[in-house]
């Protein structure tokens, strides 16, 4: 009787357990398109920076989402790249390429050349 017993445990459960496993290693891979919104970048003017609550928030000028993108405070040379946002803020300022996370923390900020460049050849 116990061997009848282990006998019909081992046969109900093993293809519970091959089942299991299958669908694991079957199961197709979203990698490619999960790291896509890990971490992005957007390029344009900065239409506003503005501090609320002890947080610093971005609007781009986008055809996209505008923002708010939030600016940590913990960020390294925080105040460099708020005097970076708030160049590209005033009239005739660069574009900036912001990166981002996916919960929209800005994670670096890079002023664009090229507009500079072009905006002293038109001077």
């Amino acid at each position: 009787m116990k061997e009848f017993f282990i006998a019909t445990v081992l046969a109900l459960t093993l293809p519970m357990i091959s089942a299991a496993q299958s669908t694991k290693k079957g199961k197709l891979s979203t990698d490619l398109y999960e790291k896509d919104k890990s971490e992005s970048s957007i390029s344009g003017k900065v239409k506003a920076v503005r501090e609320v609550q002890e947080e610093t928030e971005v609007f781009i000028d986008t055809k996209g989402n505008s923002g708010p993108y939030l600016l940590p405070q913990n960020i390294k040379n925080r105040a460099k790249l708020i005097q970076i946002l708030n160049k590209s803020q005033k009239p005739g300022g660069p574009t900036v390429t912001i990166s981002i996370d996916e919960q929209d923390h800005i994670k670096s900020v890079e002023e664009n050349e090229s507009s500079v460049k072009k905006m002293d050849m038109d001077l």
